[in-house]
C-alpha cells in the first residue's frame, strides 16, 4: 500500500457508523405520501413520514423522517417510475438505534420494478464495495429491502434500495475538511488519489464524472466529492456509478458523442497527463486488491450467475489492460487529458 493511503487509513479506519457495520441487507419499512412524491417530483418540497425496522432484540423501532426527492436524469418520469430520495432523521431519536450518527442520507431507490432494476442497485453496491478495497477514503453503503407504504392509499411495494453515507460523515471520520468551491485547479488534486479515481472510473466504464468542476451553483465535483487535507491537497471521493458500463443500467443514456466511444461498456481513460507519474503506484494498488475486487464482482448473492459472469469478464479485461505495457501505453498514457 502506498504511503499516502497508509497515512489516511488511520483516521478513516475508525469504527463505521452502526448502519454500515453489517453488510447484510437491512429490512425496513418507509411510510410517506409516495403517490404525491412520485407524481410531483418537487425537489423543494419536504414530506413527513416514518421509518421502521426490527432491532436485534426483536423490538420494532420507528423513527420520524423527512423525505425529499433528488437527482436530475432519474427524476424524469419517462426514465424512472420511482423517485430517488434524501432521508432526514431527527438526531435525538436516532441515538442507540442503527441510524445513530445519521442526519441526512441518500437512499438509492429501484428505478422501476423488475429483476434488471434490482440488479442495477446490487451492482451499484458492488461498485462502492470494490472501490473500498482500493481506498480507505470511500463512502460506506448498506443495502436495504425496503417496503414503501403509501400513507395516502395504504398501498405498498417492496424493493431493493441502498443507503449511501453522507460525505459529511466521511469528512468527520477522515479528519479531512469538506470543500465548498465549485471548481478547483487540477494541479491542486492529490495526484495519487486522483489517479486512483481515474483508473477506477475506467475499470467500471464510467465517463460521467469530473474531478475539478461541479454542476452550476453546487460544490465540486460532478459525481465526486472533494475533501481537503492540511496541506491544501484535494482528495476526490467518487460516487453515483449507475451510468457505468459495469452497472449497465437499463435507463443509462448513450455516452456523450464528443468522447468518441460507442457505448457505456467501452472504456475511456479520463485522467490527467500531469498525474501520470502517480499511475504506477495506483496500478500496484489495483493489483494488490485484484482478488478482493474480483470476488465482489463474481458474487451471485443478488445477481444472476449470468450477470456475475459478465461482470467478472468485464473486469478481467481491465486488469489485463493495466498489466500489458503496450495496452497501458496505448489506452491510458496516450489517452490522458492534457
Amino acid at each position: 500500500m502506498c504511503i499516502w493511503l497508509g497515512l489516511l487509513s488511520t483516521a478513516v479506519a475508525a469504527t463505521p457508523d452502526p448502519l454500515f457495520t453489517d453488510h447484510t441487507p437491512l429490512d425496513i419499512s418507509l411510510t410517506a405520501p409516495f403517490s404525491t412524491i412520485d407524481r410531483d417530483r418537487d425537489k423543494d418540497a419536504e414530506y413527513g413520514g416514518s421509518l421502521s425496522y426490527v432491532a436485534a432484540g426483536g423490538e420494532t423501532v420507528t423513527l420520524e423522517v423527512t423525505l425529499q426527492v433528488r437527482g436530475n436524469f432519474r427524476l424524469r418520469t419517462d426514465i424512472c417510475r420511482y423517485s430517488q430520495l434524501w432521508v432526514d432523521f431527527r438526531r435525538r431519536q436516532t441515538q442507540g438505534t442503527i441510524f445513530e450518527n445519521q442526519n441526512r442520507i441518500k437512499l438509492v431507490v429501484q428505478c422501476r420494478s423488475g429483476d434488471r432494476y434490482q440488479e442495477s442497485i446490487a451492482k451499484q453496491h458492488q461498485a462502492y464495495q470494490m472501490y473500498k478495497q482500493l481506498s480507505d477514503l470511500s463512502l460506506d453503503t448498506r443495502l436495504a429491502n425496503t417496503t414503501f407504504v403509501d400513507s395516502e392509499s395504504s398501498e405498498s411495494r417492496t424493493s431493493l434500495t441502498m443507503f449511501i453515507e453522507h460525505q459529511r460523515r466521511l469528512s468527520e471520520r477522515s479528519g479531512l475538511a469538506e470543500v465548498e468551491e465549485n471548481t478547483v485547479l487540477r494541479s491542486s488534486l492529490h495526484p495519487e488519489q486522483a489517479s486512483m479515481v481515474a483508473l477506477f472510473m475506467m475499470m467500471i466504464g464510467n465517463t460521467d464524472f469530473s474531478l475539478v468542476a461541479g454542476p452550476p451553483d453546487e460544490e465540486c465535483c460532478h459525481n465526486a466529492k472533494l475533501l481537503v487535507d492540511e496541506q491544501g491537497a484535494f482528495h476526490p471521493v467518487p460516487y453515483d456509478f449507475d451510468i457505468s458500463g459495469f452497472v449497465n443500467a437499463a435507463y443509462a443514456p448513450e455516452p456523450d458523442p464528443s468522447l468518441g466511444i460507442r457505448n457505456n461498456r467501452q472504456r475511456l481513460f479520463r485522467g490527467y497527463c500531469d498525474q501520470n507519474d502517480s499511475l504506477a503506484a495506483a496500478i500496484t494498488r489495483f493489483n494488490q486488491a485484484r482478488e478482493a475486487v474480483m470476488d465482489i464482482a463474481a458474487s451471485e448473492v443478488l445477481v444472476s450467475s449470468r450477470t456475475a459472469s459478465q461482470s467478472s469478464d468485464y473486469l478481467e479485461d481491465f486488469f489485463e489492460l493495466i498489466n500489458d505495457p503496450r495496452q497501458l501505453e496505448r489506452d491510458i498514457l496516450r489517452r490522458c487529458r492534457g
